[in-house]
């Protein structure tokens, strides 16, 4: 039979049955559309809202450059937001807006069966890889370790001068736990490729690669610089909390140090780990902020995966549980 004169209803397979107009920000509307138009975001990701849209393209784009790895040894979550700092109430500038990452507890390595390792076969070795992880893993992210240790003593010591009793003070002996083969200098890269490349354990071998795999992969990119406005805002903040803790043994005095300090790293709101300025209708300023971000990510997948290699790891565990 013909239709006839009827009005055939379009069919809305797919389409969803419910649409809202929520009062977004329009910094996150807009940023929304650039990610769209650079390929960043994808619009299947769209389930009616900006905001979630922004926070899956952001887990997505973690997830790409390395956050399975990252979760195997570290602890951290990322951010979209308006305010550099957590607690900001106030926009310090109403055109941008910022990518933050922060640690929720600092992964941990007990790096002693390494340093053993390592010194039985050259006794600048340790002292070598140490620094290029610390090195590599500190350009992006907080690790706590015996430097800091040593400072935070120091500094706890001056504050008791002058006091009466100042024995009754007992702090932890962070310079006993240092091995002397840390004190030495390094090998330059030159140096310890011909070393390397005379090894036949293939478990030192494969340490030192991944070490300089890990220094290679933190210096593809730059952290980003923020803008003199942004750093006046955090002026009044702690340090970064660690993401990382670096000890020799599990109970020694780095380890004292950092748990001492841990009881005060939130009595004031700390810097982010990691802090990315984005206008969001510039698709070069947000280009560059994507990009800091996986320089981190690929640097922290990296850094765990080598926290795997170390000896002992298994049987340490890789967290701490060192909450902050």
């Amino acid at each position: 039979m013909g239709q006839g004169s009827v009005a055939l209803l379009p069919r809305l397979d797919g389409v969803a049955v419910e649409q809202q107009l929520a009062g977004e920000d329009p910094r996150a509307s807009l940023l929304a559309r650039t990610l769209t138009e650079m390929g960043i975001a994808n619009p299947c990701d769209w389930q009616g809202g900006v905001s979630r849209y922004l926070l899956d393209t952001l887990e997505r784009w973690i997830t790409l450059h390395g956050s399975e790895a990252i979760r195997e040894q570290l602890s951290l979550h990322a951010t979209l937001r308006s305010n550099p700092g957590l607690y900001g109430s106030e926009d310090i500038d109403p055109a941008r807006l910022y990518v933050a990452v922060e640690a929720d507890a600092a992964g941990y390595i007990a790096i002693g069966p390494t340093v053993d390792l390592l010194k039985a076969v050259h006794l600048q070795l340790p002292v070598t890889f140490y620094r290029l992880l610390i090195g590599a893993f500190g350009r992006w992210a907080r690790a706590y370790d015996f430097q800091d240790a040593l400072e935070r003593v120091e500094m706890w010591k001056e504050w008791i001068e002058g006091e009466e009793n100042p024995e009754q003070y007992e702090f932890p002996d962070v310079e006993i736990c240092i091995p002397a083969e840390m004190r030495m200098e390094p090998l330059d890269t030159e140096g310890l490729r011909d070393l390397t490349s005379g090894i036949k354990d293939g478990v030192v071998r494969r340490l030192i690669q991944a070490a300089l795999d890990l220094d290679h992969v933190s210096r593809q990119l730059n952290p980003p610089e923020i803008s003199e406005e942004t750093r006046e805002a955090l002026m009044d903040c702690n340090p970064p909390l660690p993401a990382l803790l670096v000890s020799f043994k599990p109970q020694d005095g780095v380890v004292a140090a950092f748990d001492e300090d841990s009881q005060a790293m939130l009595e004031t709101e700390p810097e982010p780990s990691f802090l990315a300025e984005i206008v969001p209708a510039d698709a070069a300023s947000v280009q560059r902020a994507f990009d800091s971000l996986a320089g981190l990510c690929e640097t922290l997948a990296t850094a765990s995966r080598l926290m795997t290699l170390l000896p002992g790891s298994q049987e340490e565990g890789h967290q701490r549980g060192s909450s902050h």
